[in-house]
């Protein structure tokens, strides 16, 4: 994949018609997927096409696909618990299924599920990526979620560590431990490469570390705005929280413009930014969306497309 394109914003400001603008755009140059990653799709109205949660190609090199978070949340909390209680099994003094079916309510499930999903996307066999994500509070969380999460699963790989060292000394002294569970013997993991648990935050950072490359390496992040008071705010308060994590915005959107005004200046002062005017009906199907697209071209420049 050469580049994605990650359009974040207010909801209701317009990243769904500028991100399906933009993509019909890339679609010339190469293999282009977008993604609807907002629970409230509405990527197939814009584009005036029937979209599921598995890519389908609209035109010629543009796929589309409308992300299922409440299937990714489900397969992401099945998923998990599986795991928990394949590497937990043989604590069974412990009541796993009520610490599990916990998991649904417990914060931050809806931004890892969404981060897993975004892991599955920009796997996939494609030139450009276009990623039309949530109103901005919830995109933040996801976008910086990468970052933080490394730093604690660094963490508890240490801790790991350290705790498969004092079962090895506790070995070297008492032997191997081992418990029985449904009549079949199973050791306890004292080496890391027999520890799922271990194996499980490898394969935790290894994501991480994906995304985080992803973002940081091969994607431009578009800030979609209104030339009004409160989607300003809302955009000045998401790029200066990106900012701590080093995302930086490269590109603004002002999205029905009228006329000059202070906050159109503000806006203008945040990144690169390109116009699109106010029009009677809002563009919309394939043929309609190129007119956007064209203005969106400008944009482009700059950012290693």
């Amino acid at each position: 994949m050469k580049r994605g394109f990650v359009f974040i914003g207010k909801g209701g400001v317009g990243k769904t018609t500028c991100s399906a603008s933009l993509a019909l755009s890339l679609a010339e140059k190469g293999r282009t997927l977008i993604a609807s990653l907002d629970p409230a799709h509405n990527l197939g109205d814009v584009y005036g096409v029937e979209l599921s949660d598995r890519p389908v190609e609209i035109a010629h090199n543009l796929y589309a696909i409308e992300v299922d978070t409440d299937l990714l949340t489900k397969r992401y909390l099945k998923r998990t618990v599986g795991r928990i209680k394949e590497m937990y099994s043989y604590l069974k003094v412990l009541n796993l299924d009520r610490y599990v079916d916990s998991l649904k309510y417990s914060p931050g499930i809806e931004e890892y599920s969404i981060l897993e999903g975004l892991t599955e996307l920009i796997s996939m066999d494609h030139e450009f990526i276009v990623l039309d994500m949530p109103p901005t509070g919830l995109t933040v969380k996801v976008l910086t979620l990468p970052y933080t999460a490394l730093i604690w699963i660094e963490k508890l790989m240490d801790l790991r560590n350290e705790i498969l060292s004092r079962r090895r000394t506790i070995e070297e002294i008492a032997g191997r431990k081992c418990v029985i569970i449904n009549g079949k013997e199973i050791a306890i993991p004292s080496d890391e490469k027999d520890d799922p648990v271990m194996r499980e935050l490898k394969e935790k950072k290894k994501k991480m570390e994906l995304v985080r490359g992803f973002l940081a390496e091969k994607c431009s992040l578009i800030l979609v705005a209104n030339p009004e008071p409160l989607s300003l705010f809302e955009g000045e308060r998401a790029v200066n929280a990106l900012k701590n994590f080093r995302l930086s915005v490269t590109g603004i959107i002002i999205n029905k413009f009228v006329q000059e005004n202070r906050i159109t200046e503000k806006l203008e002062r945040l990144g690169k930014a390109v116009r699109v005017p106010m029009f009677d009906q809002m563009p919309h199907g394939i043929e309609g969306l190129k007119k956007i697209g064209e203005i969106l071209e400008e944009l482009q420049e700059g950012m290693g497309e």
